[in-house]
């Protein structure tokens, strides 16, 4: 028992490094300079135009503010990572520098600007929309909380702290320069600041806080009537192919939509601005992100960025379909599987260079059964029994394991005499919890998690658990040849079971219910935001069943594994421990793949996903070697006990 003391406490180490490690993973560590660049671009084509005319400065502060941005433009253009795109830019922003050296139009610097900004989105995949519409409904008190001392009540740039700012802040009324701006130039500024200026970046705020302010601010330049008009343009089914996302919404300024479609479309445009859950679109479900993004995977592998469109291939299926899973579970299983395996060949074929005909038809392929499962869920989305089914395996596939594990490590202590242990073990799995909700709220408030960082998380604390799980059933198998069995169980094991060892085995139900809980909440969480208010209650109802469940699941493992004979106890907890390893062994290493840190090659076999059986030579392999290792020890043991 002193070497499996030893044995956990380097593991703890272990696992606290990679408990440290995935946490650093967990934030994305995306590179701030192209929405940046892209801001100054914005402030560039709004502000020069009034700036220079026929040639002829009019303001020379402002003329020498627009020289230093777009010298500070190509020097981040510069120090961009490796782009097929990003020769362009760089010869882009020697010529934007030029145009303002030479004092040229207005309109060519707006149109040159707009077009590096194009690229910039398309190049380096800039988030340029919320992923559903803002609430604006508590817009107007942000507003009034961080906006209006300095812009007004009313945003003509007139607040109680305006006068002594210089420059003055912003009237959004301002008609020449608003015309020019898109709620997605607005959210940059509320993000980034300006600098040089009293505007400042407000990252204290959430994201959606900060899009909700953009799409507020954005509706200043607006009248009641004009929005009016915009309904009724709106209503007409002709216009509804004018915006059909927010990724549009965002991006559109009231100037161009002028020029494209007249005054009709810039009044649709402002009525969308302030009612853009209108849009079919606003809400953006798994299934349509994961299909935008594998569009956006084909577009990168088509330019030649084959490690850039696998890392957007893996997104695709981490952010967008994983989280629709459990509800497509639930109505179709086969059809669930199906994509699921074909996104992993998708990636498999990026992995290994297939030739763009052969990849531009498995996403056709892919797309066409997202389109199927689409409309499955549409169909299916009113019915309360989809919500509360979703909800009831989300909770039950994700707990049966970590319960099966708390209830068998619970009877042993009892069968052993140790009661007391019981403290270590419901620590064990308390702190789990409580650390995976808090886990889960820095994520939603304070950093972004990544679907590769939470699969990230859960393969590692997988292998690691089964790692430990494997040591414990071969120290358990152990015991099963001492000579003197009764005498070892009523004294060595209770003087065994010390203070080391039950943290030992509070530490076991850490990593069972940690490595669960965090996917689990957020997977609870997309089902809340897609269930609606009409669903919400199901969804409630399904997770109070499944938790019933699992505590009735646990009691009767618990009073079964109690009244085994002692041997047969000892017995079928080391089978048990060599399966739950095997099982966490196979779904460590998926989870590994699905975050695409390992590869995949699939074979022609049977998947089993309550077992951690998937058809890839990967997880197979190990698992296989798992069951190898067992086999050894079995029969070494027992020619052992037969000597």
């Amino acid at each position: 028992m002193s070497r499996l003391r030893a044995w956990v406490s380097v593991s703890l180490r272990i696992l606290l490094g990679l408990i440290l490690t995935a946490t650093t993973l967990v934030v994305r560590a995306d590179d701030a300079a192209p929405p940046t660049i892209i801001h100054m671009l914005g402030y560039i084509g709004v502000d020069y135009p009034p700036t220079v005319h026929a040639g002829r400065v009019q303001d020379a502060v402002e003329y020498t503010e627009q020289q230093e941005f777009a010298a500070r433009v190509a020097v981040l253009i510069e120090k961009l990572p490796a782009n097929t795109d990003k020769a362009t830019l760089q010869k882009q922003a020697q010529s934007l520098v030029q145009l303002i050296a030479k004092k040229a139009a207005g309109p060519a610097v707006t149109q040159l600007s707009q077009a590096m900004r194009t690229t910039l989105i398309r190049a380096y995949q800039v988030s340029v929309a919320p992923r559903r519409a803002p609430d604006l409904a508590s817009s107007a008190r942000l507003y009034i909380d961080h906006c209006a001392a300095c812009h007004g009540l009313e945003g003509r740039g007139d607040g109680a702290l305006a006068a002594s700012l210089d420059p003055r802040p912003s009237d959004f009324h301002q008609r020449t320069r608003q015309e020019l701006r898109s709620v997605y130039a607005l959210y940059n500024t509320i993000t980034l600041g300006v600098e040089g200026t009293a505007m400042q970046g407000h990252h204290e705020l959430k994201d959606e806080q900060r899009w909700a302010l953009a799409f507020y601010v954005s509706n200043f330049l607006a009248s009641d009537a004009q929005r009016t008009q915009g309904a009724a343009a709106w209503a007409k089914q002709e216009n509804k192919t004018m915006f059909t996302d927010l990724v549009g919404l965002t991006q559109a300024t009231p100037q161009e939509i002028r020029v494209q479609h007249g005054q009709e479309g810039v009044s649709l445009l402002m009525y969308l601005r302030s009612q853009p859950q209108a849009l079919a679109g606003a809400q953006e479900s798994p299934l349509v992100f994961s299909a935008r993004k594998l569009d956006e995977s084909l577009a990168l592998y088509r330019a030649g960025q084959h490690e850039a469109a696998y890392q957007m291939a893996v997104t695709a299926y981490l952010e967008g379909f994983e989280l629709a899973e459990a509800g497509l579970a639930a109505i179709d299983p086969p059809m669930k599987t199906a994509i699921e395996s074909e996104m992993l060949a998708y990636r498999a074929l990026l992995k290994g260079g297939a030739a763009l005909g052969v990849v531009a038809k498995q996403v056709e392929k892919i797309q066409g059964m997202l389109g199927d499962a689409r409309n499955l869920l549409e169909t299916a989305r009113l019915t309360p029994a989809v919500a509360y089914t979703s909800a009831l395996i989300i909770l039950l596939r994700e707990g049966v394991e970590a319960i099966l594990l708390l209830a068998a490590i619970a009877a042993f202590l009892i069968k052993t005499g140790r009661r007391d242990g019981l403290f270590y073990i419901h620590a064990g799995w308390i702190g789990a919890l409580l650390l995976g909700m808090a886990t889960w709220a820095l994520a939603t408030y304070a950093i972004d998690i990544s679907g590769a960082s939470r699969e990230l998380t859960e393969g590692l604390t997988a292998l690691f658990a089964a790692g430990v799980l494997f040591y414990v059933g071969v120290w358990l198998h152990n015991k099963l040849q001492a000579q003197r069995w009764k005498e070892f169980i009523e004294t060595k094991v209770k003087q065994a079971t010390n203070g080391k060892t039950l943290w030992a085995l509070a530490l076991l139900s850490f990593i069972v219910v940690y490595r669960e809980v965090f996917e689990t909440v957020l997977f609870y969480k997309t089902l809340w935001v897609q269930a609606g208010d009409t669903g919400q209650s199901m969804v409630l109802s399904g997770f109070i069943t499944a938790a019933a469940s699992l505590v009735v699941l646990s009691w009767l493992i618990f009073r079964f594994s109690v009244r085994l004979p002692l041997r047969l106890f000892f017995s079928v907890n080391s089978a048990l421990m060599y399966l739950l390893a095997v099982v966490f062994a196979g779904k460590g290493v998926a989870a590994l793949q699905a975050a695409g840190k390992l590869p995949i090659h699939g074979i022609n076999f049977p998947r089993i996903d309550v077992l951690g059986v998937y058809p890839n030579m990967q997880s197979l392999g190990v698992q296989l070697v798992l069951v190898l290792a067992a086999v050894i020890f079995l029969l070494r043991n027992r020619r052992a006990g037969a000597r």
